[in-house]
């Protein structure tokens, strides 16, 4: 296999993203990734519009899919899920009969980043973040920087994640419809 070194011009791989939150919960390795797969799942459902009646997005994962992707034996997706489950990050819920069942990814409510809370629209339609304790500021600014400061940035905010996130939509659209 060949491998190219990370540069200066950008490099796009596919990746799934992996929530900080998780770090903090006593759940095994499997489980995680579990989650992981099954937020990129939810993440689909939900620019899919895959709601239920009562407005929440839900995924559908078979157990079989799930042991292709991670390479893991039946019981140990089981085990996952349960945990997961356990945890509070999981409901599951019949699909109906002879139906897949659905699956609801929960989000510790204190994790959750509101999309529209504190935004404002520019004159193009789009709109910025303003900080809460200014109102009249203007978007922020991007400034070039070195691999110490780009450490301490990922630690100290969304926006670079939510940069990062829009880069694999864009890439995950582009390759879809090649």
């Amino acid at each position: 296999m060949n491998y190219k070194y990370i540069t200066k011009e950008e490099i796009s791989v596919a990746y799934f993203q992996f929530p900080k939150f998780l770090l903090k919960y006593p759940i095994s390795q499997n489980g995680k990734v579990v989650y992981m797969l099954l937020y990129d799942r939810a993440r689909l459902s939900q620019m899919n519009n895959w709601l239920d009646e009562n407005g929440r997005i839900y995924v559908i994962y078979p157990i079989t899919e799930l042991i292709k992707h991670i390479g893991k034996c039946r019981s140990s997706i089981k085990s996952a899920l349960k945990e997961l489950e356990e945890a509070g990050l999981l409901v599951r819920r019949s699909g109906g009969f002879s139906k897949p069942n659905h699956l609801y990814i929960k989000i510790p409510a204190e994790e959750i980043y509101q999309k529209d809370r504190n935004s404002t629209p520019l004159e193009n339609g789009r709109s910025y973040k303003q900080p809460l304790h200014s109102q009249n500021t203007g978007p922020m600014r991007v400034k070039k920087s070195t691999p110490e400061t780009f450490s301490h940035s990922l630690d100290s905010g969304l926006t670079h994640d939510r940069q990062l996130s829009c880069k694999r939509i864009q890439l995950v659209c582009s390759n879809r419809f090649l």
